[in-house]
């Protein structure tokens, strides 16, 4: 069975949180309705407007549903690396007791 390092593990963890909020902080709210990435373009009404609109339109959709994506998937990551590190604790606790038992 590999060793555990808790140590690491928390550093980890530590790194992926900080890209999560830096991607919640600075990218995905700067994409929300009424912020300034969240605001489509006046794109006028000369030929290819139309076409333009829809074309950021889509490319904007697109870009929100992966960094939700990313957002999730570093949530999950986060999420594992804290339960990984407790079941990492709760075993120590409990080999520890045995050991104690034993004496």
């Amino acid at each position: 069975m590999p060793k555990v390092d808790p140590e690491a593990l928390r550093a980890y963890q530590r790194t992926v949180q900080a890209q999560l909020d830096k991607l919640e902080d600075e990218i995905i709210s700067q994409m929300r309705n009424g912020q300034p990435l969240g605001k489509l373009p006046a794109f006028g009404v000369l030929d290819g407007s139309e076409q333009a609109r829809t074309t950021y339109t889509t490319f904007h959709e697109t870009t929100w549903n992966n960094l939700q994506a990313l957002r999730e998937a570093l949530d999950g990551i986060v999420n594992s690396l804290e339960d990984t590190a407790k079941q990492h604790e709760d075993s120590d606790d409990a080999s520890g007791q045995d050991f104690d038992n034993q004496l």
